[in-house]
């Protein structure tokens, strides 16, 4: 019965045309356009959304640092620029491993610096290092005492990797970022946001801190890839009217 349902068709009169798919072609084509536009509202969503970020970053990236206390008195701390003084603890250095530059596979080094307020520590991301030919070896990332550091605040990527870290390893390497995780494994108290370490200090390593080094794509190739995908759904709305469109009284196809 449904067999039968599905190789009927439809019949519209238009004119001296009638336009009569059948129903599984009717079904199928109607399938395939909304999920063209749920790919394509996608893309758009997307591109709002690094819009934004990269709106917002320009727009604190030109306010005056803060220091930590004034800081930590706000809501909405991302991209926000703060100044930490304290001392650097060379103790408590992690690797995030995996971290790309282009071909280049690489760490990007976290130090924690103590602030001398006696607030939280602060996890520091001091850049990027690449990964030498043992992978197992890693560089010498220590770093002399000093009394400020200043950054831009970001919050670690939510994001589900495989297995769960060493944390008995001196230094930690890690494939995601679990601040409360690390905590607890070196046996400091953080501040659940990280610190990217200004370009211009000299504790660090390869920054690229702005926007388009760090969203992956930017938000014209999202609406690119929006474009694309809304057109396929075109095509097939054109298809379906136009392979089932033929002139009244002209024999079944």
């Amino acid at each position: 019965m449904m067999a039968g349902l599905l190789t009927k068709e439809l019949r519209l009169a238009l004119g001296s045309r009638v336009w009569s798919p059948p129903v599984w072609a009717l079904l199928l084509a109607l399938a395939g356009i909304l999920f063209f536009c749920r790919l394509g509202m996608w893309q758009l969503g997307r591109a709002d959304e690094k819009a934004l970020m990269t709106s917002r970053y320009e727009a604190r990236i030109q306010a005056p640092a803060l220091p930590l206390d004034a800081l930590l008195a706000l809501q909405d701390l991302e991209d926000r620029k703060v100044v930490v003084v304290g001392h650097w603890d060379n103790g408590r250095q992690v690797f995030l491993e995996n971290q790309m530059r282009g071909p280049q596979a690489g760490f990007h080094v976290y130090t924690v610096f103590l602030p001398g307020s006696g607030h939280a520590g602060v996890l520091v991301n001091r850049g990027w290092v690449p990964v030498g030919q043992d992978v197992q070896q890693l560089p010498e990332v220590a770093v002399a005492s000093s009394l400020q550091v200043g950054g831009t605040v970001a919050y670690p990527s939510d994001f589900f990797t495989v297995g769960k870290p060493d944390y008995t390893r001196k230094p930690v390497r890690v494939s995601r970022l679990d601040i409360p995780e690390l905590s607890a494994a070196l046996g400091v108290e953080l501040q659940p946001f990280v610190v990217r370490l200004d370009a211009t200090s000299p504790d660090g390593f390869v920054r690229e801190w702005a926007p388009a080094a760090r969203l992956g794509m930017v938000p014209e190739k999202h609406r690119a890839y929006a474009f694309q995908w809304f057109s396929l759904a075109l095509a097939v709305l054109v298809v379906l009217l136009v392979v089932n469109l033929r002139k009244n009284g002209d024999p079944e196809r």
